[in-house]
């Protein structure tokens, strides 16, 4: 936010030098052309120059992180989150105050930019169209409006469609769409939104327009018409007739000024337009000065570094095969740093929070060294982190080649305000704890099969159906307000409310880990058994085998694409074979999966849906029919090792 703003305060001093330097050495110019160029840049240049202080170059950050350690870059939720205290603080916050002034003064600007769009569209609409010379379209409209242009379309009363000022109309217009004075005014309606608090952005826009004009009456009058005639026309066409802004129009407003222009002799030596050119050097010299500034300084504030010990020659390795460990693991080092952390008073104040990235050495005997910021916030918050990861006690040193080695970790420190309270009563619909029945969701399906009761009435119908039920877990895992959103019979509704309302107390979902009210929805279905189908036979052996579509190695290609290996058995390390059984039906579908052989729960459960997610086979064949066919295949979770990678 303070960046963005100080793109907008830079920008607009940029625009304020260049409207002062054009009032007072091109005001009376003749140098027409020269001119528009020079407002051109100057809108150019003010609003691409001060972009650079927003992109401040982070690329060492970014290397860094790509370097992380698999347990910081997993574990992306389990960074250090220091969370100050919920306290009332009285003071404004004024950078916020400033961006919400410019935010809604950019909104409205943009509405009547837009706001006149649509006037013009309507224009369009109810107006007579015909085509010109140079891709041009006029349009003849009821009301009396001053003669305009914007883009390739001119715009006349009709009252003056048929008079004797006509072709000086669309003569000088033509010259606005000749000369594509339509991409001046496109740039300069980028300007709006973002400096209308500025003055002289207003001021340089209208000088550019007036410029315009001037540009314009110049090509009418090499055409060989009469200047003063041109200019008798030119009051005829604007007296008495309201101006639509923004465009290229007739107007009262500059009409002096053009007359003055066309009369003035071309005195403007070219010379001396080399010197007034040479004169805006200084202002982009202080936009990029200003700007580098700006970048120096933010820089600055994302590189504070300790003051390091004299280098040694060991190496420092980034990845080794056996990596430096805090006492106890990661979750142990993040528990550490949450309680010895301190957020600095300065910071709560002014309501500062964010991601400290620092980076140090572990070194040989398990020692922190050579800390720095790599990725600042604010002064106080770059020094609390640094302070708390030298105060770090000794590691268990990284391993290479049998031998303990210096290793450069990277460690994200966030600083975050604590969240308000949850409003008392209000009912989620989305957790990040979600409410569970005793025992899981399968326990849940376990529990109604063996709890509903099939309504009489709805049997003697010969009715079944689902019926979608929802209910409010509250903060003691009770139910209740449980209704039906999607009926099938009313004694099935009835029943379904029943067993719902019967249900034992749930576990409560979570928000910012306190209890709250969360809204389930549930489906219950009411279907008849169907009568018992013989199984037929399964067979193990065939003279014409099942097959993956693409043969074996496509099947491994799939499985390799498609298979995920799950978080937790990443973070706990586990790896192995699973064993998957299942059936090959006549259609070439899968069924009946089961692991036959197990490694982890979590490993099992993904290669039971990796296979059971696969495509159709090609069935297995005996006696020239398709039949069902068993089959067994292994399913590798296998984690890749760390490569030792020295570095400089």
């Amino acid at each position: 936010m303070m960046i963005w703003l100080k793109y907008l305060g830079l920008s607009g001093i940029g625009i304020a030098l260049f409207y002062l330097l054009g009032v007072v050495l091109l005001r009376k110019s003749t140098l027409l052309r020269a001119k528009r160029w020079y407002y051109l840049i100057a809108i150019a240049s003010s609003l691409l120059l001060p972009l650079i202080s927003l992109a401040v170059p982070e690329r060492d950050i970014d290397e860094a992180q790509d370097r992380l350690l698999p347990s910081f870059t997993i574990v992306i939720e389990e960074e250090p989150t220091i969370t100050a205290p919920a306290t009332k603080r009285n003071s404004i916050d004024w950078s916020r105050v400033l961006m919400a002034t410019w935010a809604i003064g950019a909104a409205s600007t943009l509405i009547w930019l837009t706001s006149g769009g649509y006037k013009l569209y309507r224009l369009c609409r109810t107006s007579t169209k015909r085509e010109l010379s140079h891709n041009a379209t006029l349009y003849e409209v009821d009301e009396e409006l001053a003669p305009f242009t914007i883009g390739r379309a001119i715009f006349i009363p009709k009252s003056l469609s048929n008079s004797d000022i006509t072709p000086t109309i669309l003569s000088h217009e033509l010259e606005h769409i000749r000369q594509k004075h339509y991409w001046d005014i496109i740039i300069s309606t980028v300007l709006q939104p973002l400096q209308w608090w500025n003055p002289c952005a207003w001021g340089l826009l209208q000088q550019l327009r007036t410029n315009l004009e001037y540009l314009a009456d110049q090509g009418v009058l090499r055409e060989g018409r009469d200047r003063k005639t041109y200019q008798y026309q030119l009051l005829e066409c604007t007296l008495g007739r309201k101006v639509e802004l923004p465009s290229l129009s007739f107007s009262m407003q500059n009409l002096k000024k053009r007359i003055v222009m066309m009369n003035s002799k071309n005195k403007t030596n070219k010379k001396l337009a080399i010197v007034y050119a040479l004169s805006a050097l200084p202002v982009l010299a202080f936009l990029a000065l200003g700007t580098q500034m700006v970048t120096i300084k933010q820089a600055e504030a994302s590189t504070i570094t300790e003051v390091a010990p004299p280098p040694t020659k060991d190496k420092v390795f980034e990845k080794l095969d056996e990596m430096p460990e805090f006492p106890g693991g990661g979750k142990a080092m993040m528990q550490w740093l949450s309680h010895n952390i301190q957020y600095p008073k300065d910071a709560i104040d002014a309501k500062i929070e964010g991601r400290v990235v620092v980076s140090f050495i572990v070194e040989k005997d398990g020692s922190i060294s050579n800390a720095e910021v790599k990725k600042g916030v604010y002064e106080s918050l770059d020094k609390e982190a640094l302070r708390i990861v030298n105060a770090m006690p000794k590691w268990k040193p990284g391993m290479g080649n049998g031998q303990p080695a210096r290793t450069r970790f990277f460690v994200p420190i966030n600083f975050k305000f604590a969240q308000p309270a949850v409003q008392e009563g209000k009912v989620f619909e989305y957790l990040d704890d979600m409410p569970e029945f005793p025992g899981g969701q399968a326990a849940m399906m376990q529990w109604l099969s063996q709890n509903i009761q099939y309504p009489k009435e709805a049997v003697d119908g010969n009715i079944e159906g689902r019926v979608i039920v929802s209910f409010i877990i509250e903060k003691d895992g009770s139910i209740s307000n449980a209704k039906v959103t999607k009926g099938v019979h009313e004694s099935l509704d009835k029943e379904a409310l029943r067993v719902v309302s019967a249900m034992p107390n749930w576990k409560p979902g979570k928000q910012d880990g306190q209890a709250v009210r969360a809204r389930f929805t549930l489906p219950v279905s009411f279907k008849f058994a169907q009568p018992a189908v013989q199984e037929e036979k399964v067979f193990e052996y065939l003279d014409d085998m099942p097959e993956f579509p693409g043969g074996g190695k496509a099947m491994m290609e799939w499985l390799g694409q498609n298979i995920q290996y799950p978080k937790e058995a990443v973070d706990a390390k586990v790896e192995g074979r699973v064993m998957v059984s299942f059936v090959i039906e006549k259609d070439g579908s899968v069924s009946n999966a089961k692991v036959i052989r197990s490694i982890d729960p979590l490993l099992d459960n993904e290669a039971l849906r990796v296979v059971n997610a696969m495509p159709n086979w090609k069935p297995g064949m005996q006696d020239g029919q398709p039949v069902r066919v068993r089959f067994t295949i292994p399913v590798s979770f296998k984690l890749p090792k760390p490569a030792t990678a020295p570095t400089e």
